[in-house]
């Protein structure tokens, strides 16, 4: 991701106003990093496998506001430390 791309998810996060979950998207696929707010915290401990806190969009879906981004990288789920490695393997970044 850009810092352009980072500031735009900053700068749409309010949850005063209602966008207290803020997920950035390309070509309308959803992807990461998603910026939650703290009162969602609790609630995303007791989540369990590889879908993580996903089911809480549906569960709150006034909440979740999507930013269009300009490229895929938000596409790349790296949450693991295999992930990392993968992704260290093919590019140009440390790990």
């Amino acid at each position: 991701m850009t810092k352009t791309e980072i500031e735009r998810l900053v700068n749409a996060f309010n949850p005063i106003e209602g966008r207290a979950i803020i997920v950035p998207v390309w070509r309308g696929k959803r992807g990461n990093p998603v910026l939650w707010a703290k009162r969602f915290f609790a609630e995303m401990l007791t989540v369990d496998g590889d879908v993580g806190a996903r089911s809480l969009f549906t569960a709150y879906p006034e909440a979740v506001s999507e930013v269009e981004m300009e490229g895929d990288a938000v596409l790349m789920d790296i949450d693991t430390p295999q992930a990392l490695a993968r992704l260290a393997a093919t590019s140009k970044i440390d790990a």
